[in-house]
């Protein structure tokens, strides 16, 4: 069996010395250096990990399988806090009530997908470093990678990944990498805590299940391979705009889709600013 079709049941079955020969095995198919393989911990969730180093850059195992994506409305039971906070946004901002239509609108609908087991950038990377050289052909034959047809920043993005040996999350595997089998609003539950995601803290800011740092900064939207879907905040909106705790907290649940800022990155040339997080196929 290909390690593509390991599945995190199998993964987590494993024992430790088993555990260990899998992941070297992995390092070896993908020409990367194993770091490390233990037991990780993530809010109240247990697991375990594999690193990889790959030009001196982070990787982590994510496991594949079948899983469930998107956020479900029958599965929510949001807190007091949590209502009184939406209660104020939709005063101030005239959000669409009840909470559980506003929600739908701003998240990925519920849905069950099949995906690889792959490497995953622990930490993703600014654009500009992957951006092809100013010399080399555009792939969609503009000739400017911030300008032209909406698609040709993110053309080339997928170029400069492509010439490393590597590609950019598709949208359920982002989200899958984010909630690492959460089904909860965020990959932590379906509450958050006191005072706005910016600045020091530790909850978001702590490597998840699957030990990636990822949906940590409302500011940081990361590319996928769909230039329409951008994933993990809103390009700092709404905290820049004031708008409350429940609006500045929704764009890090896992399953939120910013579709405005999308647009606004391949309509006017942001590309260079909007990191992407590199995925290495597994053979």
């Amino acid at each position: 069996m290909s390690h593509a079709d390991l599945t995190l049941s199998a993964w987590s079955g494993l024992s430790d010395d088993a555990a260990a020969r899998t992941a070297a095995a992995i390092a070896r198919s993908t020409g990367t250096r194993l770091t490390g393989v233990g037991p990780h911990a993530y809010a109240g969730r247990g697991g375990r990990v594999a690193f990889f180093d790959r030009d001196g850059a982070s990787f982590a195992l994510v496991p594949g399988g079948t899983a469930r994506l998107g956020h479900d409305p029958d599965r929510f039971v949001p807190d007091a806090r949590l209502r009184a906070d939406f209660a104020q946004a939709s005063t101030e901002w005239a959000l669409t009530e009840p909470i559980d239509r506003f929600l739908a609108e701003v998240t990925s609908p519920p849905r069950r997908v099949s995906l690889p087991a792959r490497l995953v950038a622990v930490r993703s990377v600014e654009a500009d470093a992957l951006l092809p050289p100013d010399d080399e052909d555009d792939p969609e034959g503009g000739d400017d990678p911030e300008g032209g047809d909406e698609d040709d920043g993110h053309a080339w993005l997928m170029a400069g990944l492509d010439r490393l040996g590597l590609r950019p999350p598709t949208p359920d595997e982002w989200e899958y990498d984010c909630g690492a089998g959460a089904t909860t609003l965020f990959r932590w539950g379906d509450g958050y805590p006191e005072g706005l995601p910016y600045g020091t803290v530790p909850l978001i800011q702590e490597p998840n299940l699957f030990g990636l740092v990822i949906g940590d900064d409302p500011y940081r939207a990361e590319f996928t391979a769909d230039p329409a879907v951008l994933c993990g905040g809103d390009g700092g909106a709404a905290l820049c705009g004031g708008y409350g705790s429940f609006l500045s907290w929704i764009v890090l649940a896992t399953a939120y889709r910013e579709r405005e800022l999308a647009a606004t990155v391949h309509d006017g040339g942001l590309v260079g600013e909007t990191p992407v997080r590199p995925v290495a196929p597994i053979p």
